[in-house]
């Protein structure tokens, strides 16, 4: 492997904690963008304080003599009422990365982005608003880059593992104390993608040869676990990873999208009920050569960690 400097933009958050601990392992030169002070951040980094992301422009001096810029740094939620997705901070943070990348003359970014691009790439019309500006920040870097090639974007479904802090963490809350889940009739098949897959992927993009990201870059990958899993099957995969008993309840389908429309929850519950369809993990692996490191259920073996630990 030849060593290479690396650039992270959202080092501190869940997949960049994870992201950081795996390339430190693997003996990478790592520097981090960051804006607020936290006691957690990894001595073995050479950490870099920046301003707001959406509003203040990166110095690109700090880029000079990197490799790779991973650019992990996103909002959870959309922010802006915007239907193009032009004005949302998702937006003009791609904006400032994208001059940044350009001025600092970085010969490669990896971006992470969302399946949620490309549900609005598919159906613009009945789009979300926070697919709508995760697909124009994607537009954003790719048209800033020198000719689309040297940027690899991926868009992992919702990502799985220790600390994590989105829907499946409220299903495992649920399951863990015991709580009856209305989602016993939710059998459309979804895809995952656990922590550790994913950052065996990105290991495997940041190593690649010149032929592999010439061939790559430009596009937009959706991994996966590469298994596709009913809602009620993870949560009961999820009860047995802890020991306990999930508590399913059989309704009807029509009746809990009924139920989000009114608690305001539509976008929850369709992430729960509707069918999420990726492409299959033969584009990564031709492009990569990479194939999930784990799968469900083992890949949920650390849900028993967080009981023992409760």
């Amino acid at each position: 492997m030849t060593t290479r400097r690396i650039l992270l933009s959202g080092a501190t958050g869940f997949i960049g904690q994870q992201l950081v601990t795996r390339l430190r392992q693997a003996g990478y030169h790592i520097s981090a963008l960051y804006r607020n002070e936290r006691s957690d951040r990894s001595p073995a980094v050479s950490w870099i304080k920046v301003g707001d992301l959406a509003a203040t422009p990166i110095d690109p001096g700090i880029g000079h003599g990197i490799d790779i810029f991973v650019h992990l740094a996103a909002t959870l939620r959309p922010t802006s009422d915007d239907p193009s997705g032009l004005q949302s901070q998702t937006a003009a943070i791609a904006r400032n990365i994208s001059r940044f990348v350009a001025d600092a003359g970085v010969p490669r970014v990896l971006m992470l982005s969302s399946i949620a691009a490309s549900l609005a790439a598919r159906d613009p019309a009945h789009a979300r608003r926070y697919g709508m500006e995760k697909l124009a920040a994607e537009k954003i870097i790719l048209k800033k880059s020198r000719d689309n090639r040297h940027v690899v974007i991926l868009r992992p479904p919702a990502v799985y593992g220790q600390g994590m802090q989105n829907s499946l963490s409220t299903l495992a809350g649920m399951v863990r104390r015991g709580l009856p889940i209305p989602l016993g009739s939710a059998t459309q098949p979804r895809h995952y993608i656990s922590i550790h897959n994913l950052c065996s992927l990105i290991e495997k993009i940041i190593d690649s040869d010149g032929y592999r990201w010439a061939a790559a870059a430009g596009h937009a990958f959706e991994p996966s676990d590469g298994q596709a899993i009913a809602t009620r099957d993870l949560i009961k995969m999820m009860g047995d990873a802890m020991g306990r008993r999930a508590r399913l309840l059989p309704v009807p389908r029509g009746l809990v999208h009924a139920l989000g429309t009114v608690m305001g929850r539509s976008e929850l519950v369709s992430g729960a009920l509707d069918r999420l369809d990726v492409a299959p993990i033969r584009e990564l692996e031709a492009a990569f050569d990479w194939r999930p490191v784990e799968q469900m259920p083992e890949s949920l073996a650390f849900l028993r960690d967080d009981v023992s630990s409760a």
